[in-house]
């Protein structure tokens, strides 16, 4: 903890994580920071690459939990939102209860966002509803694998990391961003993956799970509460070492990508 508090980066002292004006914060330390702007292009190329991948529509995307973030610099057609108003975002938005047309949008992306829900069960069901036929949602989310594990559950005061877990709902709902589990991902999409098909599979599959490659980036650039641990310069050689190690990326990679897809009508109960 007393490193934590040496590492931490200034405007975010004392500021409550649920306080509206830590994502402006967060929006300014993405901006001043190249290393963690490589990381974060890497998540919005991997997750754009997936839906592609899947053969998604583009007619209408959607960003969940934008923040600070800038996939609109990357993809300016996405519409970017949060559930916390904000005035460089285009809306506000509640996942679990959208106020957007059925069957109107053909992808949404989400960082960090998932493992936030109070209710993940109201999200599948409104993603369901509003998901056109091969539309896709695309997840960043914590990786359960050893180095992830042990980072996660340790550099953030207001979230936890538990794997036993037996509930999926928060069990004590703060604001929209403390008390999460920062492990839920895992537990819906591996542990409990035979409950989301059979509660949901007539709607939605989990049409690939992979693992990001930026995690050495997004590691030593601090993310957006911390400082950054290496210089710039070193953002070529963090590139060629993630993807040397590639073909273990399930040890050390901080995050992995899920893509649930919504079934065609043929494919439904």
């Amino acid at each position: 903890m007393r490193l934590r508090e040496i590492f931490l980066e200034p405007a975010v002292r004392g500021v409550p994580v649920d306080d509206d004006s830590l994502i402006e914060i967060h929006a300014e330390i993405s901006r001043s920071k190249p290393l963690l702007r490589s990381a974060f292009k890497s998540f919005y190329t991997q997750m754009i690459e997936a839906a592609d991948h899947l053969g998604a529509p583009t007619r209408c995307e959607v960003e969940l939990g934008s923040g600070g973030g800038f996939l609109k610099d990357i993809r300016p057609s996405v519409i970017t939102t949060d559930v916390r108003p904000m005035g460089t975002l285009d809306r506000a938005l509640n996942a679990e209860a959208m106020d957007i047309r059925s069957e109107s949008v053909s992808r949404f992306y989400a960082i960090n966002v998932f493992h936030h829900l109070p209710n993940p069960r109201f999200f599948f069901k409104e993603l369901i509803r509003v998901l056109e036929p091969k539309g896709v949602c695309i997840l960043i989310e914590p990786h359960t694998g050893l180095v992830s594990s042990w980072l996660h559950s340790r550099i953030h005061e207001d979230e936890y990391f538990d794997i036993t877990m037996q509930n999926w709902e928060r069990p004590h709902k703060g604001g929209p961003m403390s008390g999460a589990n920062q492990a839920l991902a895992d537990i819906v999409f591996e542990r409990d993956r035979h409950v989301f098909q059979e509660e949901f599979g007539s709607g939605l599959r989990i049409a690939s799970k992979d693992y990001c490659m930026n995690g050495l980036r997004y590691l030593f650039s601090g993310g957006v509460n911390f400082h950054q641990l290496v210089p710039t310069f070193c953002n070529p050689l963090l590139c060629a070492m993630e993807s040397a190690f590639a073909p273990v990326a399930r040890h050390w990679s901080l995050h992995q990508i899920i893509a649930l897809q919504k079934n065609e009508p043929s494919n439904f109960n």
